[in-house]
This record gives C-alpha cells, sequence and structure tokens, in this order.
C-alpha cells in the first residue's frame, strides 16, 4: 500500500514540519519580484576576495554605487576593518516601486589577517565600484618556518 509520510531512505521519516517549512519557502521565492532571502537580512555585506601570494595579501571588495569617502578601512593588530554606509538613491515622486533589490544602509566587514603584515605600507584603490587592498607581508612572516620531528 501507500505509505502516507514519505520516506527519505529507507527506514526514516521525513519531518513532516520541515516538509511544509520547504513548501512556504518555494511559494515564497517563487514569487515574481519578490526574493525574501535578500529581504531577511536587513543589512547588507560586500562580497571580498582574498588571495596571497608570497609578497602579500590583496583584498578586492565589491561596493558599487558608493563613494570613496564613504568607505573606513582600519587596521587593529591583525583584524582589518572595512565600514561604510551606502546612501538610498531612490526617488518616490509619482513612482510605483513593483521591486527593490538594491541595498543601502551601513556596512561592517572584518577579517583576521593569517600573518604580519607592514601597516605602513598597505596600498588602497577604489575604481569603478572595486576596492582593491594590497597588504605587503612583513619579513618575518615571509619566512618559512622549518620545523623538525622529534
Amino acid at each position: 500500500m501507500f505509505d502516507l509520510l514519505p520516506l527519505k531512505r529507507r527506514g526514516e521519516l521525513q519531518n513532516p514540519f520541515s516538509e511544509m517549512e520547504d513548501m512556504v519557502k518555494k511559494m515564497w521565492f517563487e514569487f515574481p519580484f519578490h526574493n525574501l532571502d535578500k529581504d531577511a537580512g536587513l543589512s547588507w555585506s560586500p562580497r571580498l576576495d582574498v588571495s596571497e601570494s608570497d609578497k602579500a595579501i590583496e583584498i578586492v571588495a565589491d561596493l558599487p554605487g558608493m563613494d570613496k569617502e564613504d568607505i573606513k578601512i582600519s587596521l587593529d593588530g591583525d583584524l582589518l576593518i572595512i565600514k561604510g554606509e551606502k546612501k538610498e538613491e531612490k526617488e518616490k515622486k509619482d513612482k510605483q516601486y513593483h521591486t527593490i533589490e538594491r541595498h543601502s544602509g551601513s556596512f561592517y566587514r572584518s577579517l583576521r589577517l593569517p600573518v604580519e603584515v607592514e601597516n605602513d605600507k598597505i596600498e588602497a584603490s577604489f575604481k569603478k565600484g572595486v576596492l582593491t587592498l594590497n597588504i605587503p607581508k612583513s619579513k618575518k612572516s615571509k619566512k618559512a618556518a622549518q620545523i623538525t620531528i622529534k
């Protein structure tokens, strides 16, 4: 005969509440002009690419629609902090919005650097909404430590 509850794997019952939650999420995610996934978090956070070479750490952050004056960068020990605020640009005169997906408001990103760096030689550039940080490693961190197993 037919089972009342579907099985995930043989002998394992599926949680009916999680199935119902999945159905509700699916209904909202597929609804035109609406995305609860992005609306759930009221703040926004820029995406980062972090790479490392022998000489430096490079961090690239997407900050579209921002001016360099709205971005603050600081280094506290090994903690790099990038924060700022993106101003809201929309005009409300004679417009009825169907969807608003562009984020505005303040953001805060912090990142622990994996090695010691030269604080006074950090370079920052901002072009076309992309922040690039070039963080030179200190001479101590460039030397690989040899460890002998006893």
